[in-house]
């Protein structure tokens, strides 16, 4: 019995690592402003599908994941429920596609600070990040702003 007991506790924390976040910053603005947004890819090394919903952050007062789309010749922000991420595929939220936001701040985010933020599996999974503040005149520019999934 103690061998099945110690089989689970070893697969729980491999099924925990499925999803990976890379590369997160918060964009810093003006202090004026009330809503920034963060950028990071996530990786899903499972082999199924996750789908991921926006969780809570200690800098906002809720968040959501944006998306980017053409509409009549404009581009668009339209709020996404959810985002699916394709077995052994990535997902880019990066500036011009898809992104989450943080809204109605409840402190400042400057240049330099850190903002704690989760996303939440449909497993009910949370997943902690915690990513530094970049001031947007100190980002780089990006090479590929899209929404594409990746292998």
């Amino acid at each position: 019995m103690w061998r099945i007991s110690l089989c689970v506790l070893v697969v729980i924390p491999l099924l925990a690592q499925a999803l990976e976040i890379e590369n997160p910053y918060v964009r810093g603005l003006p202090p004026t402003q009330r809503n920034t947004a963060a950028f990071f890819t996530v990786h899903n090394a499972s082999d199924k599908a996750v789908e991921l919903k926006a969780g809570t952050s200690d800098a906002a007062e809720r968040l959501e994941i944006h998306s980017h789309r053409h509409h009549d010749g404009m581009m668009m922000m339209q709020e996404e429920g959810s985002v699916t991420i394709g077995a052994g595929k990535s997902i880019v939220f990066s500036p011009g596609g898809y992104h989450l936001m943080l809204i109605d701040l409840t402190r400042p985010v400057r240049d330099g600070d850190e903002v704690s933020f989760s996303l939440v599996a449909d497993d009910g999974e949370e997943i902690m990040v915690v990513a530094p503040v970049i001031s947007v005149l100190k980002e780089a520019p990006s090479k590929h702003e899209h929404t594409e999934m990746h292998p």
